[in-house]
């Protein structure tokens, strides 16, 4: 698809929306800012939706513990190649992913992608009951579950436009989802914990399989009211030419919009300092720097997801009209609170930065998600979210890579500080760029 005809294609669904839309300005700012995560759950499809998706989430981190734990007195270190199974197969399919996200009936696809999740990870505890469990079925089952997963990530998506309808409505239903991952992150570990007193480790798995199973109950009960598979305009190509072309039209969709180019892009450099700078810098500042053990690492990162959530609350509810300076500020504010903490190592303050830094992140992702369900015509909607995932992903695993060696070369402290420039040299080159961008035309 040419440059020029992509163009006018967003300018023609934004032209659509505008009328509809612009009612909104009529609504006092008080109103808007009274659109509380209740509200959405007054929705009986988005209540569905949103009950499931809690259930699955912690049910996905019930499944890694386990599925780590049994790998690893099955195989010991070889183990973690059931970990590399799943990573790869969900980068291997998500691109296709989004694709297919965007040509078939995507209700039909969470359905049919749960069920067969379901499956695959309900066979583990019935092998571990068995003692036939071998390390060549959780690499399989992991493949599996990756990538599936990397076609239902993109559907959900791209579907909740069409759920939510409202653009207030649809920025309460992002935060509530995005809170909701965030919270089961924080709860899982400790709940596992509880749980492993009372049931055996393999049957974390089957709860893994039945959370997968009520997520398609929930979608299905949905119904088939809303926009599942929007009209694409003309037929979709199939074979490996269809598939190209289809990624060429995500790709210029993308080229074609500046703010999403351009944070798109710095994804990818955000997400190798995030990997760098807190998943693997942090624990080692608790070790070497604050001379502290699992429980103090368990602090500063229980300080950052209290507040994370916390924040992603309170920006779920905001009317954000500046969505570029909003993120860039956000982008400004994590990697500032992550060089206050190297430059202050004192466990007070060390908390305190944290949390400081935690408050940037939904600043960051809520208009970032925003941009790309209101700017991009719903056909593309998968696709350009697998683009954003796989570039994610691959900044994520550069920042694993590099991070032992730079680690080694420098001090932990100097590493941590210089993976936080990232942060803020990307917010402040953001926000001299799109200083003069015009506010959101939806809010």
């Amino acid at each position: 698809m040419a440059l020029p005809s992509v163009l006018g294609q967003i300018r023609n669904t934004a032209d659509r929306r505008t009328s509809s839309l612009s009612l909104l300005t009529s609504y006092s700012h008080i109103e808007r800012l009274n659109m509380l995560f209740l509200n959405v759950l007054r929705h009986r499809h988005l209540a569905l939706l949103w009950g499931s998706q809690v259930l699955s989430a912690m049910g996905d981190y019930f499944y890694q513990i386990a599925v780590v734990w049994i790998a690893v007195k099955v195989a010991g270190s070889s183990g973690s190649i059931v970990i590399a199974a799943e990573v790869g197969s969900a980068f291997c399919c998500g691109l296709l992913g989004g694709v297919y996200a965007d040509r078939w009936n995507r209700r039909t696809t969470m359905i049919v992608v749960d069920l067969l999740r379901a499956l695959a990870v309900g066979m583990l505890p019935w092998l571990a009951q068995w003692g036939t469990l071998q390390l060549w079925y959780l690499v399989l089952v992991a493949i599996v579950v990756g990538g599936l997963s990397a076609l239902f990530n993109p559907a959900l998506q791209a579907s909740l436009p069409a759920l939510a309808g409202d653009p207030r409505l649809l920025q309460a239903t992002n935060g509530l989802m995005d809170t909701t991952r965030r919270l089961a992150r924080a709860l899982s570990p400790s709940l596992a914990g509880l749980l492993v007193l009372f049931i055996p480790l393999a049957h974390f798995l089957t709860l893994d399989a039945v959370s997968f199973l009520i997520s398609a109950l929930a979608t299905f009960f949905i119904g088939s009211a809303f926009a599942w598979q929007p009209d694409p305009g003309k037929p979709t190509r199939l074979g490996v030419s269809g598939i190209i072309g289809d990624l060429a039209q995500a790709f210029s969709l993308v080229r074609g919009h500046p703010e999403l180019r351009w944070t798109l892009l710095s994804m990818g450099i955000i997400n190798l300092a995030w990997s760098a700078a807190f998943v693997i810098g942090v624990p080692l500042f608790a070790d070497q720097v604050l001379k502290s053990g699992v429980g103090t690492y368990g602090l500063i990162v229980g300080a950052y997801g209290t507040v994370n959530v916390l924040s992603n609350v309170v920006v779920s509810h905001l009317v954000i009209k500046r969505r570029m300076r909003t993120m860039m500020l956000g982008k400004l504010i994590v990697g500032g609170g992550f060089l206050l903490m190297v430059a202050t190592p004192y466990l007070p303050l060390v908390l305190l930065s944290s949390a400081l830094a935690s408050i940037g992140g939904p600043m960051g992702d809520i208009p970032y998600t925003m941009m790309i369900q209101m700017d991009i015509p719903s056909h593309h909607l998968g696709k350009v979210y697998s683009l954003d995932q796989a570039v994610s992903n691959t900044g994520g695993m550069l920042g694993l890579l590099l991070a032992a060696p730079l680690y080694q070369w420098m001090s932990v402290p100097l590493g941590i500080a210089c993976f936080s420039l990232l942060f803020v040299v990307i917010g402040i080159a953001g926000l001299l760029r799109f200083r003069a961008t015009k506010p959101a035309i939806y809010l």
